[in-house]
């Protein structure tokens, strides 16, 4: 079993292996060992090679968080590292705050009223299709785009969320939670933004899928539309691509 660590023994890697018989976890909990906490990426991880530390037999390791993220957000994690030739380390931080107990501190408690009942014209989006239950994630190429795209009164409307790069570390830890517990319905993101552990996926959409603004140019180097594909492949859902 493979785990990462949001924070690191002096000269160890961040991911690690876990070789013991008597503790067993699941893919995508949250474990901890004194103030350093590890998330389980489970029994195979891509470049295997690379992650030789193991961690310490003697030291203590507990469960805190039961299913912290989704076996589809751990997926996407390894699809990244895979298909990008990039590590862990990098892929991570588009995924997870590295300071994950003020992450846990953020956790919205969960409200009873889920947003199916929510419905909006895909017009007021400028696309051409959002789903009528569960999430819609649409991606702009830029927060311009989508500011001249949607009406203010719909970018500030109830189970509406706007996530941009330069949003702050503290908005970005609540809507982690407000995607994974579906407490938004309509996602506008631009492409660094796109990687949340959705409650419900049901609409993907592209718009103006051919800007250039689309090819990540750091480690990882990735296209949003390939990450986008797969992300619509594993929800079993289409991509849709607004020109």
């Amino acid at each position: 079993m493979y785990l990462y660590g949001f924070t690191t023994f002096a000269g160890i890697d961040k991911v690690m292996k876990l070789d013991r018989d008597d503790l067993w976890f699941s893919v995508g909990d949250l474990l901890q060992s004194d103030d350093e906490f590890f998330l389980v990426l489970w029994n195979e991880i891509s470049f295997t090679e690379q992650y030789i530390a193991r961690f310490p037999q003697d030291r203590d390791l507990h469960l805190i968080y039961e299913w912290f993220v989704s076996k589809k957000y751990i997926a996407r994690i390894h699809w990244m590292v895979a298909q990008y030739y990039s590590t862990y380390k990098n892929v991570m931080r588009y995924f997870l705050s590295q300071d994950i107990e003020l992450l846990l501190k953020k956790e919205i408690v969960k409200k009873s009223e889920w947003l199916h009942k929510i419905q909006l014209d895909s017009k007021m989006f400028w696309v051409d299709f959002v789903a009528e239950k569960g999430q819609t994630l649409i991606v702009y190429p830029d927060l311009w785009t989508m500011q001249m795209m949607v009406d203010k009164s719909v970018r500030d409307g109830y189970g509406v969320l706007l996530l941009g790069s330069s949003d702050t570390q503290a908005k970005k830890d609540k809507s982690f939670w407000q995607v994974k517990q579906g407490l938004v319905k309509y996602v506008l993101v631009t492409h660094a933004e796109l990687f949340q552990d959705f409650y419900d996926l049901q609409a993907v959409v592209l718009v103006h899928p051919y800007k250039w603004y689309y090819a990540n140019q750091q480690d990882p180097r990735y296209k949003t539309p390939e990450v986008l594909s797969y992300l619509a492949d594993l929800w079993k859902i289409k991509l849709e691509k607004v020109d």
